[in-house]
């Protein structure tokens, strides 16, 4: 009998995921010829045929290497349709944008996009994100590849580009993104996305519908290839004095983590060097804490006046603390007790803050000591995430 070589292929690639995963005891599956789902556990959406976009490929669970999904689509039947999917994951970048350029139709013209945006050709991927726009101004992915490279650009316009492309789409993880990233406290989770486990990540510790830090370091920090969820685990070990080893290289996200780490151990001059240097407000926000523990009021006024003029609608809030604080400034918007509308501190925000925490707690009868701040502002590690980590290390690479 003449061996399937395709078939002896495709058995030999689950049996890697599963080492990989550490899966084990997995009851054994004939694989049908020609049978573009791969079945390993519930939670693996390997449906080929259903990807028409690179973004699609995050609808893929992310406890899965690009390396080993190139694989996959190589050993299935779609492999020379999807040529140009393979290449990218492969990191053959030319050879995948030479093969989106040589078609006209909205999802390769996308896809060319954002192989561009990936490699960190921004300028090359805003004019393809116009001409996919004008080409197509009825399709809402010429929409959503502009507030991509907008996004990046650190260019407000990307919101206004969001907002169309929530309306001309039916992308449920997009509005739940949305609702997210505006601190909405009625938005619903997408159940059917294995990227809910990722926006979980994102959403710790600012939503009651998350899992416990259990549930994030052993079922998905440990097992994720994703840049992303392993740079907000860090935050979420820092926090947790859960000593942190594994950095991912141009991730700013991760740069941040190691900032924050420096900043809760007291080197607050070196968190400031170590600081990516972009317009996210939650990275201005730690460099204006390092200023205000610095005791240098002129470099925390002029951070704080840059952030209220990305994110004007964002609060001070005073928190109770058990014990002395010693790191100030990271308070839990959960255990805030009072909120601060910064227009109502003037411009030197220094002075005023300091002032209004004694003035409380000399009212109440707190230990100033004991007393401490935080600043809701939006997500925008969110809006990072959802934009996804393939292309934010190209930007920063």
């Amino acid at each position: 009998m003449k061996k399937d070589t395709k078939l002896e292929a495709a058995l030999e690639l689950k049996k890697k995921i599963e080492q990989d995963l550490g899966v084990k005891n997995l009851k054994k599956e004939a694989f049908p010829r020609g049978d573009q789902t791969i079945h390993s556990r519930p939670s693996y959406h390997f449906d080929f045929e259903k990807i028409k976009t690179l973004s699609d490929l995050y609808n893929l669970d992310f406890n899965v290497s690009d390396g080993m999904i190139a694989d996959l689509i190589e050993n299935s039947s779609l492999s020379k349709e999807k040529q140009g999917f393979v290449f990218f994951l492969k990191k053959e970048l030319d050879k995948a944008l030479e093969i989106f350029l040589s078609h006209e139709d909205p999802e390769s013209m996308y896809n060319a996009f954002f192989v561009m945006i990936s490699s960190g050709d921004l300028k090359g991927a805003f004019k393809q994100a116009i001409k996919l726009k004008n080409v197509y101004p009825l399709l809402p992915l010429g929409y959503l590849a502009l507030s991509h490279v907008l996004f990046f650009l650190e260019d407000e316009r990307w919101e206004e580009s969001f907002k169309l492309y929530l309306s001309m789409s039916n992308d449920k993880l997009a509005q739940f993104i949305w609702g997210v990233f505006n601190n909405s406290t009625n938005v619903k989770s997408v159940r059917d996305d294995p990227r809910r486990y990722l926006l979980n990540i994102g959403m710790y510790d600012s939503s009651d519908k998350i899992p416990s830090k259990e549930v994030l370091f052993e079922k998905i920090c440990e097992r994720s290839y994703n840049a992303c969820s392993r740079a907000f685990c860090n935050v979420v070990k820092i926090e947790s004095n859960v000593v942190e080893e594994r950095h991912d290289e141009n991730c700013v996200f991760a740069d941040y983590t190691d900032a924050l780490d420096l900043y809760f151990k007291g080197d607050f001059s070196k968190a400031l060097l170590r600081l990516p240097k972009i317009k996210d407000p939650e990275f201005l926000y730690l460099e204006a804490l390092c200023h205000y523990s610095l005791d240098e009021p002129d470099g925390f006024n002029s951070i704080m006046a840059e952030i209220t003029k990305i994110e004007p609608k964002s609060t001070f809030f005073l928190s109770l603390s058990r014990n002395t604080v010693k790191s100030v400034g990271m308070a839990k918007k959960s255990s805030s007790i009072l909120e601060i509308k910064i227009s109502s501190l003037g411009k030197d925000y220094h002075v005023s803050l300091r002032k209004f925490m004694f003035e409380f707690s000399r009212l109440k009868g707190y230990l100033p000591s004991k007393i401490d701040f935080g600043l809701k502002i939006r997500k925008y590690h969110i809006m990072r995430m959802f934009f996804g980590y393939r292309s934010c290390k190209g930007v920063y690479s």
